[in-house]
């Protein structure tokens, strides 16, 4: 075995060399530590963010409950972790808890949410402050989308629909009760003739294409000759005749078995 016998030099730059690596890895593993110290200072800073929001929501809440009489505030809760991570690695966990504060009246449900106004050039938004957002039964998108600062006009919102409600809900039954009348006259004035309830609708080609379209309480009525008419039905009982189909092709059959009807000038009801 042959021995290589190094100079002075030599081992001087085998140690100079070693000691380069070395520094060059404390050096990476301080930067490491840098970084993972920047993300958790970083995470730290968003959590805090977090926190500051939930006291504001939380005191715009309990200043809106003040005005809006009548409703109860209520607390939700929410443990959370925020997993601050270096590459792959999960280098701390931090806890915190998440609230959020909503009012409740009636059966409906009051948000208290901050309104943030984007502009064209402004892609974060501006804050315009907290404002209340309702929903529940009655609500649709459109109002559920509107923000009020006004207590006094969220209570009287609420009370309107309510009304509303009632008001539907009274004029259903209305409905229901004259179809069954309807029908039951019917079946007891014709006792032959096949009586069924069910939807219409009628076309309104004048209008825009949402709102072409007209559905409808009916009674499909078919005679033992074979005479079908469909009535419309109204919540006072009225019944308005939409449609009338005989049963035969021929046009001079039909004007025949017409001429020799006798009809009645009554108002049917």
């Amino acid at each position: 075995m042959n021995t290589v016998n190094l100079t002075p030099a030599e081992l001087e730059m085998i140690q100079v060399k070693r000691q380069q690596e070395e520094l060059a890895a404390k050096e990476k593993a301080a930067q490491k530590q840098l970084a993972i110290e920047n993300e958790i200072k970083r995470a730290e800073i968003m959590v805090q963010g977090y926190l500051k929001k939930y006291t504001e929501q939380a005191k715009a809440a309990k200043d809106f409950a003040a005005s809006v009489a009548g409703c109860k505030v209520v607390v939700e809760t929410e443990k959370r972790k925020y997993n601050v991570t270096y590459g792959r690695e999960t280098v701390k966990v931090i806890d915190y808890t998440a609230t959020n504060i909503h009012l409740t009246l009636n059966g409906y449900t009051i948000q208290v949410k901050e309104h943030i106004v984007y502009g064209k050039w402004n892609c974060r938004g501006s804050s315009r402050g907290y404002k209340m957002y309702v929903s529940g039964p009655g609500i649709d998108y459109k109002a559920s989308s509107r923000g009020y600062k006004n207590g006094k006009k969220v209570v009287e919102l609420i009370e309107e629909i309510i009304e509303q409600r009632k008001a539907q809900e009274l004029h259903n039954n209305k409905q229901k009760n004259a179809i069954e009348t309807a029908v039951a006259n019917l079946m007891e004035q014709f006792p032959t003739a096949k009586v069924q309830s069910g939807r219409g609708y009628k076309i309104n080609p004048y209008t825009s294409p949402s709102n072409r379209y007209t559905d409808y309480d009916k009674i499909d009525v078919v005679l033992e000759n074979g005479v079908q008419i469909e009535y419309r039905v109204y919540a006072n009982g009225t019944l308005e005749r939409m449609n009338l189909r005989f049963p035969s092709h021929n046009a001079t059959d039909l004007l025949s078995q017409l001429n020799e009807m006798k009809f009645s000038t009554k108002t049917v009801a």
